[in-house]
């Protein structure tokens, strides 16, 4: 009896281990099947510079950020990041991509006494977007993205329609105005002449990198595979009316996962 007890024990435990081991890998395979991630370790940069005093201007981003190019879609969006994903029937995609940005601007006025106000303004901006494309190429821009123009503080939209979230945005704007110098000089009762001459040169260089986060929202898609991308944009400008200014902007290491639910029924924003 003691026998056919420790077996059935044995049996019995025997079983519970293969039924916790098919219960754990068939989590394993709901959750594979219900998520996907994927990394970037491409850079992209772009770079503005101007100058009226005679700076050496940088000739390419590179000279300030290093890494390779990436290409660029035709609204100058680059593919940074892109998996595969499979959504039955009233799914939703959660996708929350992860990226380094870089931003550097530099500001230099010179002015004279007299001369008027000279301003150096620098500008740049890294923005993000989630975009799905099924089996036909069609697009499905996610959400907020949708709403997005530039009333909306954290939107980015370009006049040809092109939008994003604004990941990292800065301008810098430098002015200086130097008054006109009146020398009055008396020698012995007997007014002289006299000269007042000199330069002042301001510079203000910024340099920021930091890491950013954004949650994007494909809500009920609709049963198929899809091709989900992670797109990347940055632009810069510079301009000066007495001096130098240099903008650029850069992306760099990037993450995104993106995990498929079940909203509320009738789910709407």
């Amino acid at each position: 009896m003691r026998n056919l007890l420790s077996g059935d024990r044995s049996r019995a435990i025997a079983a519970a281990i293969l039924i916790i081991t098919s219960s754990l890998a068939t989590h394993a395979q709901t959750a594979s099947s219900k998520a996907t991630a994927a990394i970037s370790t491409a850079v992209g940069c772009t770079v503005s510079s101007q100058t009226t005093i005679g700076d050496v201007l940088p000739q390419s981003c590179h000279d300030i950020f290093s890494g390779a190019a990436v290409d660029v879609t035709p609204d100058n969006f680059a593919r940074i990041m892109k998996s595969t994903v499979k959504l039955s029937n009233s799914q939703s995609l959660f996708v929350t991509p992860s990226l380094v940005t870089g931003l550097y601007t530099s500001t230099k006025t010179k002015s004279s006494a007299g001369g008027g106000a000279s301003t150096s303004v620098a500008q740049g901006g890294v923005y993000l977007r989630a975009v799905l494309y099924d089996s036909n190429e069609n697009v499905i821009v996610a959400e907020p993205i949708k709403r997005c123009d530039n009333s909306i503080l954290g939107c980015y939209a370009d006049s040809n329609g092109a939008k994003g979230v604004v990941l990292d945005s800065r301008v810098q704007s430098l002015t200086q105005d130097i008054s006109a110098c009146i020398v009055n000089v008396t020698v012995g009762g007997v007014p002289g002449t006299g000269t007042c001459t000199f330069d002042l040169t301001t510079q203000l260089v910024l340099q920021t990198t930091s890491a950013h986060s954004f949650g994007f929202i494909f809500p009920n898609v609709g049963q198929g595979v899809y091709r989900l991308e992670i797109q990347a944009a940055v632009n810069s400008s510079a301009s000066t009316t007495g001096g130098t200014a240099i903008g650029s902007a850069a992306y760099g290491l990037g993450s995104v996962t993106a995990e498929s639910v079940r909203l509320v029924h009738d789910f709407t924003f």
